[in-house]
């Protein structure tokens, strides 16, 4: 790591609370760390104006040497910016990130990369030109469950991995009802929906402890192409929205390294009867393991979430404590949400390449997740 604080520009920052207001992802998971932390330094805002992101600065008293900008490519042109981070709705992604690139800088953006496979590996391809260094926002890569699950697997504590079920609930997200302001999530077309986004973020762990498909088949059905929007306060305000994005996935192949894989996604109309959202088992030569989580989004890590073993043949049951690991006092103090956001940017940080995707590693989940929809029929 460097001496110096890494310089961050970031684009997106909001100033208001509430449900799916612009700007609350990065006001919730990215900016408490970035200021708390000796590693990095906010020196420049963008937003959709000059205006917007000065509001943002003075709300949040950033301090009068932060500057403000109303597009990407002045942003990108400031000598006092050495890494810009993307945290707006996917669809902007690709328009937001190419001057960075284009100017050399580091750049941080959230998942999914681009609103498509194609998006995505322009990006990817400008980075490598251009010599940018990149992290992509499928933060579960850098939490403590998934850094545990993947030394039990690469340690051969279980032995060979035979396979690898999955059954998931798509979090108890509602069936008939959905917060206005939050439509592109209901849109299979948006680029950010529960297939890539709430499905995604799950697909990206999975193969990053366990390798690649050689083969698969999969399904995918929307159950409730109908549903009601409502305001903050629960009133309809529009009635019978199409929806397109897919209520339950289904994924069953083989491995690249010899292992069966299946993976359910399904949408309940009310909370799973266990209160389970993740259910994932690891069985291989040796052992095997079951992860259970609660239903929240795979990628935030789940409060209560469990990870039990057998470590060997013959060996007992035992329940595996992967929250006992050592953490700069910044990531600790790090509020849900933003845990594993804050553990992304400090792996960024330390240069632990293993512990975050690039643009590179972005692009082979976007084709992953377009391969899925191909053989799905979509």
């Amino acid at each position: 790591m460097s001496s110096q604080p890494i310089r961050i520009g970031l684009i997106g920052l909001g100033r208001q609370t509430g449900h799916n207001v612009p700007g609350l992802w990065a006001m919730m998971a990215h900016l408490p760390f970035l200021l708390s932390s000796p590693k990095y330094q906010i020196t420049a805002v963008a937003n959709s104006t000059t205006a917007s992101a000065q509001a943002a600065i003075d709300h949040h008293n950033l301090g009068p040497n932060v500057k403000a900008y109303g597009n990407p490519t002045d942003l990108a042109q400031d000598p006092n910016v050495d890494m810009v981070v993307v945290s707006v709705k996917v669809g902007a992604h690709y328009a937001l990130s190419k001057p960075a690139l284009l100017a050399g800088k580091s750049l941080f953006v959230e998942w999914p990369l681009g609103a498509s496979l194609s998006e995505a590996q322009e990006l990817a391809t400008l980075a490598a030109t251009h010599g940018s260094k990149t992290v992509v926002g499928v933060q579960a890569r850098a939490s403590p469950l998934v850094l545990k699950i993947k030394e039990l697997v690469t340690s051969g504590k279980i032995g060979k991995v035979l396979s690898s079920t999955v059954i998931s609930s798509f979090g108890g997200l509602p069936a008939a009802q959905w917060p206005q302001g939050a439509e592109y999530y209901l849109d299979m077309n948006s680029g950010g929906n529960q297939f890539t986004i709430f499905f995604g973020h799950f697909l990206d762990t999975f193969t990053h402890v366990l390798g690649d498909f050689a083969s698969l088949t999969s399904s995918m059905r929307c159950d409730y192409p109908s549903i009601d929007i409502v305001d903050s306060a629960g009133t309809v305000v529009q009635k019978g929205y199409q929806k397109t994005s897919p209520d339950h996935v289904q994924v069953s192949g083989k491995l690249v390294s010899g292992a069966n894989a299946s993976i359910v996604f399904y949408t309940a109309p009310g909370e799973a009867v266990d209160g389970v959202g993740v259910r994932w088992v690891i069985t291989g030569t040796e052992g095997q393991m079951e992860i259970i989580t609660q239903e929240r989004q795979w990628q935030m890590g789940a409060p209560g979430t469990k990870l039990r073993a057998r470590l060997g043949r013959g060996a007992g049951i035992v329940e595996v404590n992967f929250e006992d690991v050592e953490e700069e006092k910044e990531v600790r103090e790090a509020a849900f949400p933003g845990t594993n956001t804050a553990r992304l940017y400090d792996a960024f940080a330390e240069e632990k390449r293993d512990v975050y995707a690039d643009f590179e590693s972005a692009v082979k989940t976007h084709a992953l997740l377009e391969w899925i929809k191909r053989e799905a029929g979509w």
